[in-house]
């Protein structure tokens, strides 16, 4: 199944800092249409773009191989769900609202009314998350305790070693992660280039990265 169309809302909830858009809905065909009954469906991917959760990366062993052990921490931070549940209710919503509704035969997940407690037992049975991780090695000034590398990149008292991806963002961006990412690493790239002309810039290390990520839940509707 092809997506014809797309569609992205951008929308704060009753929490949100001033200025500050924190939910996020987007229309997408990220679905097995074998398994709707009809052929088809659309998913309203509904997210916390900038969830108060913080999770944790840690190493396993000394083997460079092996997989470290990810804590994604959904919703240790309960303000987290009660966002996710605002946005969940309003794709459900705009499911319901023609002309979109025009094209739907029904809701399959939740798929009927359900009230706040379901709701929310639902959304935690199928969180899941962008795959967007950033800030596990957070830039920040010499005074901040918690940055690994200075603005520039520059891991804290270790020679010759930059981490320049998006592990070094302080803070979740509420945009896709690699549009951030890509300005970070040309702006490190340039200064590099420019104190050391004759290097190669495949020299500028990189490190896998995490923080918690955007939540992700879905309400799915068959076309």
């Amino acid at each position: 199944m092809k997506s014809a169309a797309g569609a992205l809302v951008w929308t704060r909830s009753q929490s949100a800092q001033p200025g500050g858009l924190d939910l996020h809905i987007s229309g997408t065909h990220y679905f097995d249409p074998n398994a709707s009954p009809t052929g088809g469906a659309i998913v309203l991917a509904s997210a916390v773009t900038l969830p108060k959760s913080i999770g944790s990366l840690r190493l396993r062993s000394r083997d460079p191989r092996a997989a470290p052990h990810i804590h994604y921490n959904f919703f240790h931070d309960p303000n987290d769900l009660d966002r996710l549940v605002e946005a969940v209710r309003l794709s459900r919503k705009i499911g319901r609202t023609a002309p979109f509704s025009d094209l739907i035969d029904h809701e399959i997940a939740p798929g009927r009314p359900v009230d706040d407690g379901e709701l929310r037992a639902n959304i935690v049975a199928f969180v899941d998350a962008y795959l967007h991780p950033t800030s596990t090695v957070p830039m920040g000034a010499d005074s901040d305790p918690t940055a690994v590398v200075d603005p520039w990149g520059k891991v804290r008292d270790v020679e010759a070693l930059r981490v320049v991806d998006a592990s070094i963002l302080p803070d979740i961006p509420s945009v896709p992660t690699n549009v951030t990412t890509i300005m970070v690493a040309e702006r490190i790239a340039e200064k590099l280039t420019a104190e050391h002309p004759s290097r190669n810039s495949n020299e500028v290390k990189r490190q896998h990265t995490l923080h918690t990520s955007k939540l992700e839940t879905s309400v799915r509707v068959e076309a």
